[in-house]
């Protein structure tokens, strides 16, 4: 027991050291997006503005902010003025935090897994600039990995003043941990006993409800014009689409192809049903959103104006692929218990088909919790896919520090591509 005691230990301090030291890499690369960035950026305009606001312990709000506090609260703690460094120090809290929540599923590879994590290219740009993304999915993945709720609802509260569509992630923590207790011989005993349990997560819910009714039925704190909820069902295509783009080499191998083929093949009868059913949803629950062409800043903009808006058949072209990314993710978490991959592909639709923009840093949180699920297959392949999404976000960097343009409305402002 005490050796057992002294590993775990040592493991974490193993851990903390690595990622002591990505987070001051981190630093590194924020210190450099000062240089080449010295001003706020985009949505940092608000969030910037609204933490000096609080720095300067004025609490007044800002309607054109639609997320909660958490971040401007962080940053008080030392960080006014220098705001983007708050997620230098968070990276290591997220580091740690997604091999615990990988360790849930499986012990392979947990390193090299939460470093493909961290370079998800969505996720790691937006970490460089004063966004909540980071410190979103960082409590997430505490949260989660906490055996007991009680502690896990704080985690889950940050989460939430961090980002209200937290609180989905946050019921799917309370529904499989009621379901763990349950036990069908004494199923109102042992329902009520779990009910009991979860006490802290169930005022967390009162508590969203209480917000949701004070702020007139609605989930955005401002901006509410701009952030209707819509049913916009493609976006969970979009994200699975994306998801299979980005983790790539995980897909490209033998095995899998073959597997994925053979489902093709052997059935298509049902894959044709799939796909009148994908067809469907294109043509009733595809939205452009006014921001989506409004902004040329977005690598969203680009890939609707050269595809979507090519010709209207194009945006039906892609239903295959949609199916096979479907495929893909089916394939790659074949050994995730039923009920619990139920939770996830409900939670996702629910967190995303209410968004009405296309906007690929939505899919931060479903596409972290599956990739820590994933049973990587060697060593090799993870070196290959840690290569391939540094790849990307070497690129993107570069056209964001290195390519900037101008609009003619605003020739004296430099603008930058981004996610």
């Amino acid at each position: 027991m005490v050796v057992c005691f002294f590993s775990v230990v040592l493991t974490i301090y193993l851990l903390g050291i690595i990622g002591a030291i990505l987070g001051f890499i981190h630093g590194v690369l924020v210190w450099y997006t000062y240089k080449k960035v010295p001003k706020p950026y985009m949505d940092e305009i608000f969030h910037v503005n609204q933490a000096r606001r609080f720095c300067a312990l004025d609490f007044s709000w800002n309607e054109k902010i639609t997320t909660p506090p958490a971040l401007y609260l962080l940053s008080m703690l030392g960080f006014c003025g220098i705001e983007r460094y708050t997620n230098s120090v968070l990276i290591p809290f997220f580091y740690v935090g997604a091999v615990r929540f990988r360790k849930l599923f499986t012990n392979e590879q947990l390193e090299q897994t939460a470093l493909i994590v961290l370079l998800l290219p969505m996720l790691f740009h937006s970490s460089l600039l004063y966004y909540t993304d980071l410190l979103s999915i960082t409590t997430l993945l505490w949260g989660f990995s906490c055996k007991t709720p009680t502690l896990a609802s704080v985690f889950f509260f940050v989460a939430v003043l961090t980002r209200q569509t937290n609180i989905v992630w946050a019921g799917v923590y309370g529904v499989a941990y009621l379901v763990k207790l349950i036990d069908f011989r004494n199923i109102v005993r042992s329902l009520c006993y779990g009910l009991i349990r979860l006490w802290s997560l169930i005022g967390l819910a009162f508590i969203f409800v209480l917000f949701f009714i004070l702020n007139g039925y609605r989930i955005a704190l401002g901006d509410h014009s701009a952030h209707e909820p819509r049913f916009h069902f493609m976006q969970v295509y979009y994200c699975f689409s994306l998801l299979c783009i980005i983790s790539a080499p995980l897909f490209l191998q033998k095995k899998v192809l073959l597997k994925v083929f053979n489902e093709f093949i052997t059935k298509p009868i049902r894959n044709s049903l799939y796909c009148i059913i994908i067809l469907l949803c294109i043509h009733f629950f595809t939205f452009e959103h006014p921001y989506l062409l409004a902004d040329n800043r977005h690598f969203t903009f680009y890939i609707w104006r050269k595809w979507f808006k090519r010709h209207w058949l194009c945006r039906y072209l892609v239903a295959p692929f949609y199916l096979l990314s479907l495929y893909m993710f089916k394939q790659s978490i074949h050994h995730i218990n039923r009920f619990l991959l139920l939770l996830f592909l409900t939670a996702s639709i629910v967190a995303l088909a209410p968004l009405p923009l296309f906007e690929t840093r939505y899919y931060i949180v479903p596409f972290v919790l599956w990739r820590l699920c994933v049973k990587s297959q060697s060593q090799l392949r993870c070196f290959i896919e840690i290569l391939y999404i540094s790849m990307i976000n070497a690129v993107v960097l570069y056209l964001f520090y290195e390519k900037p343009f101008t609009w003619k409305s605003a020739p004296e402002k430099l603008q930058r591509f981004m996610w």
